[in-house]
């Protein structure tokens, strides 16, 4: 038997002084693609250093345009010619199996040995990350019968996850199931399900628990005779095992877009629509037992919970009502800013303009999503249709916020080719718990609308909070 090959240490897009391997040599290395494995990532040079964004609240920035390049090959290192960062293409395209879920998720386990990705049927698929592509027949670990996938932040075989009222676990090297909590047997929550038309308990797939798996807020969806709305939220406390809050839907509060905990678990979460009257009303914060609710902004866009850089909670959000990207504290005293002049007042702090203009050269072209797994950052990646061109900085870029709630700081990371032209196709860039990756969805422009995606990971380099912030941030890599 042939021995696992190392992919040799060359970049896509080499600075001048790489070379390149000969074409027969690629071409004998990709033949024997299944038994390569991934090299450890090519180190950084000493010189290193992230390009700042000048002014993010501003219309027009340094804008640095897409550089053409080929398909990269599967496992071919490459530096991004714009901003130097280390890129990879890890993942073979095969429908929307290539991809991950979203970009709030860090879709690998604790050691990064394995990945969750999708599967076209609906559900999803475990890997191991060892060799590549990952989603390659000999990495696949377990195909998982459970909604709402969570890896265990320090388990690396353990998931999270949903299965109608129950919340279970899943250890993947065996299979094996662990039901944590069945709902239709809790004193509280069984009766309500037993006499009310609904049929799962769900965040509606973009919420998540507490970090530390402590506490988590459910709604309990409706089936076909209460047109599948909300009827009720409630929240649990895995800890003492008890139901702390249960909330009935009025009906003029029912479209909700997702529901979730706090990072810390000192907040529940409502994605309201600005349609609904009473506590639901657009973004809205509320305590635990659910008898208390503060509206936090006009409507729910996109966004992700996360910590600012002193270790207070926030969510990070797209405003509608601004075209800016606002870092709101989960605070009381937090108000809505419907307007620019509300942000002097209102205690939310807006890190970067979505210059939309259709009249003006530099109108951004692209829409946004944003991941807050690491504390103290947020990543926001774009999304851009065919046929648009790149006209404002942030287009076809991917750009990490410092969330220092006296000065945010917004940096270059990459450039992206993929264009989307179908959900799947959106890129959900999403950086990792320990903040040493990022990847996204990406089809590198070619036959958008068919969702034949893969997935690019970005290797950032060791300890690079100090080459932001020149201190070492208080959480970083523990």
């Amino acid at each position: 038997m042939l021995p696992h090959l190392h992919i040799f240490r060359i970049p896509f897009c080499d600075p001048p002084h790489f070379s390149r391997l000969s074409t027969g040599v690629w071409i004998w290395l990709l033949l024997l693609a299944p038994l390569v494995t991934l090299a450890q990532p090519l180190p950084y040079p000493d010189s290193f250093s992230f390009i700042q964004v000048p002014n993010p609240l501003a219309e027009i920035n340094p804008a640095f345009p897409l550089v053409d390049a080929p398909l990269p090959g599967i496992g071919e290192p490459f530096w991004d010619p714009r901003f130097g960062t280390l890129q990879t293409r890890v993942t073979v395209a095969d429908g929307i199996n290539g991809r991950h879920e979203y970009s709030r998720f860090d879709p690998f386990n604790a050691d990064q040995s394995l990945i969750v990705l999708l599967n076209e049927d609906g559900g999803f698929l475990v890997y191991r990350t060892g060799a590549v592509p990952y989603n390659q027949e000999a990495n696949r670990v377990l195909d998982l019968d459970i909604q709402e996938p969570r890896w265990d932040a320090s388990d690396p075989h353990r998931l999270w996850g949903i299965q109608e009222y129950r919340i279970v676990t899943v250890e993947v090297l065996t299979g094996e199931q662990t039901v944590i909590k069945d709902f239709t047997s809790d004193p509280v929550v069984g009766p309500v399900i037993r006499d009310s038309p609904v049929y799962r308990i769900t965040t509606q797939e973009e919420g998540e628990a507490s970090q530390d798996f402590r506490y988590w807020v459910f709604m309990l969806q409706g089936d076909d005779r209460a047109e599948y709305l909300p009827l009720y939220l409630f929240t649990w406390d895995r800890e003492t095992d008890t139901v702390p809050g249960v909330y009935p839907l009025p009906e003029t509060e029912r479209v909700i877009d997702w529901v979730g905990m706090s990072w810390q678990g000192n907040f529940v979460i409502i994605g309201g629509d600005p349609g609904n009257t009473g506590h639901t009303k657009g973004l809205t914060l509320a305590n635990r037992e659910l008898t208390r609710f503060h509206q936090l902004a006009y409507d729910t866009a996109h966004s992700d919970v996360g910590l600012g850089a002193d270790g207070r909670e926030v969510i990070v959000m797209q405003n509608s009502r601004t075209d800016y990207v606002d870092m709101i504290p989960l605070e009381w005293t937090t108000q809505p800013v419907l307007v620019a002049s509300d942000y002097a007042s209102s205690g939310i702090i807006p890190i970067i303009r979505l210059f939309y203009s259709s009249n003006s050269p530099q109108g951004l072209q692209s829409g946004v999503h944003i991941s807050c797994n690491y504390p103290g950052y947020a990543l926001i990646s774009t999304t851009i249709e065919p046929g648009l061109p790149e006209q404002n900085w942030l287009d076809r870029s991917m750009v990490l916020a410092r969330l220092d709630q006296a000065e945010p700081s917004v940096y270059y990371m990459a450039k992206q080719h993929n264009t989307t032209g179908s959900y799947w196709e959106e890129t959900h860039a999403a950086i990792t718990r320990d903040g040493s990756k990022i990847v996204w969805a990406d089809n590198w422009g070619l036959n958008a609308g068919e969702s034949q995606m893969f997935l690019m990971q970005l290797d950032l380099p060791p300890r690079w909070p100090s080459l932001i912030t020149g201190i070492v941030d208080w959480l970083m890599f523990e």
